[in-house]
């Protein structure tokens, strides 16, 4: 029988429970940076550390090979012999003496007392046993070369654990710089002076667009003999840590913009786009609430970053405009939208919105982790889109180029809800508009001033109650019906007019208080009576037992962004 001895660095023991980064492993990455004289990424060191330990392995292996046998308990040795032992990390050892055993259990056998190199005292072990032994009557051999794991394939199951022990490393060693995911030693960065810097400031700010490295090298001289990857490392480090410089990609190559030249509302969120009121995902809504709420579709409403249902297949995109988008120019990106944004290089990068009607190109940016984009404003006022329009949105030709438009018809004229300011309060009349875009009456609504609007705009620091600011916009809608009746997407459209909200925070009060009943066709009615009475269980939401409606609707309740509610 014959024993495969594995090597150490084969094992999982090894890489996940011994395995820790040494002065000689930093030495010899060191070393290879200075001979290759080219910054590395985390990953191609991590695989060179791998594979050093593996070769000194192997070195180590054939180096103690010619010293001596392996070591078997059932042959027997002769003082001066030198053996190997796997046992212990392959030590070599010699023989210093020889004497008989005296166990009955295992019958005649030797004792060898060897003194293994690296330690201070000798040690003993069994020779010429003939009864059992793990390893008796085998030949220990190493493991075939032709079955040992590759760098690569040890990397794939152990590089995880190297990468943060050599990242840890490399950070307290002062020799190293990292800019990204690429190291390089100090002492070879070139210096990139203030002279290099402002010349790519001016470059920027002459062209009034995103540079990628490549081009601002075309004028920020280095020295002929340093090697083009250091020089764009050495520049790109350098833009990174001044504080006039941002990245800006725009696709797979690093593109920098300046910092000043990025609109306000790109750099920070708009103080309108700031969520008051979150939703946190199963809140109880009515089937027809529900319906609405996806229907809407508001990025505010995203529950692990999907807002409502997007289709699978990229398709042109109809998003509804509310109040805090027209304000700011901005655009939402829910989860239809974002599924036109392939590719996201960035938290933040530059775009061009195309106006289908008239081809003409506008510059935007995109934000999709914030929820939206922006450089729409002058679009929406140039062609008179009003709160409630459908917005058309669809991929142009190129990654970063987005076709926007409306549906259009002819002018209509109608009786529509206008916000108005009367003593530092929000109040509605109707008034007699005309568009020729298509909108949705419900959400339809005229700001009026906007100077004498955003006064009463409420930060999500300074929101209080949402159900309190329901029942001061109800009364004030309702008196526009001769039914006292308000629509639910009219109560989430003038609700955004002083802070932003999503749909369902809005919804769920009106399922869960008994004071709002449905009456029908999306319509709800205000019962003061009822103020403070609430449903806490779904049946009771469902069946609003404290209704003075003999006719009520009794509908089933859903919780929202939860599957199985779907």
């Amino acid at each position: 029988m014959t024993v495969a001895l594995k090597r150490r660095t084969q094992t999982a023991e090894y890489w996940l429970e011994e395995f820790a980064i040494n002065k000689e492993d930093v030495m010899h990455l060191y070393e290879w940076l200075l001979e290759s004289n080219e910054p590395r990424t985390i990953k191609a060191l991590s695989l060179k550390v791998i594979e050093r330990r593996c070769l000194r392995e192997e070195e180590a292996l054939l180096k103690r090979g010619e010293s001596g046998a392996i070591y078997q308990p059932q042959d027997e040795y002769k003082v001066g012999q030198r053996l190997v032992f796997p046992a212990f990390d392959y030590a070599a050892a010699e023989v210093l003496a020889v004497r008989d055993g005296n166990n009955p259990r295992h019958g005649p056998f030797k004792v060898i007392e060897v003194q293994l190199e690296n330690e201070s005292g000798p040690r003993e072990f069994a020779a010429g046993l003939t009864t059992e032994h793990t390893l008796t009557g085998s030949a220990a051999l190493l493991q075939d070369s032709d079955s040992l794991l590759a760098t690569q394939q040890l990397y794939e199951l152990y590089g995880a654990k190297v990468r943060d022990c050599l990242q840890e490393a490399l950070e307290e060693n002062e020799d190293f710089v990292r800019f990204g995911d690429s190291w390089y030693l100090r002492g070879l960065v070139p210096e990139v002076t203030p002279f290099h810097l402002n010349i790519a400031e001016a470059m920027i700010y002459e062209r009034a667009q995103p540079l990628t490295i490549a081009e601002l090298l075309e004028e920020v001289d280095f020295p002929p003999e340093i090697k083009p990857t250091v020089k764009v490392y050495a520049l790109s480090r350098a833009l990174s840590q001044d504080s006039r410089f941002t990245e800006v990609s725009t696709d797979d190559e690093p593109a920098w913009y300046l910092k000043a030249l990025v609109p306000e509302e790109v750099r920070e969120m708009p103080v309108h786009l700031a969520v008051a009121h979150a939703t946190r995902g199963g809140e109880w809504l009515n089937r027809e609430l529900r319906d609405f709420a996806l229907e809407l579709s508001d990025e505010a409403d995203a529950v692990g970053g999907v807002a409502g249902i997007a289709s699978p297949v990229p398709a042109p995109s109809e998003l509804f405009l509310i109040y805090p988008h027209r304000r700011e120019g901005t655009l939402p990106l829910n989860a239809s939208a974002l599924a036109l944004v392939s590719e996201r290089p960035s938290e933040r990068f530059m775009v061009t919105f195309i106006d289908r009607r008239h081809n003409e190109q506008m510059e935007g940016w995109m934000m999709p982790s914030a929820g939206y984009a922006w450089g729409l404003g002058e679009w929406y006022i140039r062609n008179n889109l009003p709160i409630g329009a459908v917005i058309q949105l669809a991929k142009g030709d190129d990654p970063f180029t987005f076709v926007v438009d409306f549906e259009e018809g002819r002018a209509k004229t109608d009786w529509i809800r206008q916000a108005r300011i009367v003593d530092e309060r929000i109040t509605f009349s109707m008034q007699r508009k005309s568009y020729t875009c298509a909108y949705d009456k419900h959400l339809l609504i005229d700001e009026g001033s906007v100077s004498a609007l955003d006064p009463l705009w409420t930060s999500a620091e300074e929101a209080q109650s949402l159900f309190g600011q329901l029942i001061e916009l109800f009364p004030e809608l309702a008196k526009l019906s001769g039914l006292g009746q308000v629509h639910a997407k009219t109560l989430y459209s003038a609700v955004n007019l002083t802070r932003r909200c999503g749909a369902v925070p809005i919804f769920a009060e009106l399922t869960r208080q008994a004071c709002f009943d449905p009456v029908g066709d999306g319509n709800w009615v205000y019962d003061e009576s009822l103020r403070g009475v609430v449903y806490n269980t779904p049946e009771d939401m469902s069946r609003r037992p404290s209704s003075q409606r003999p006719e009520r609707i009794v509908d089933r309740v859903y919780r929202y962004a939860i599957n199985d509610e779907v």
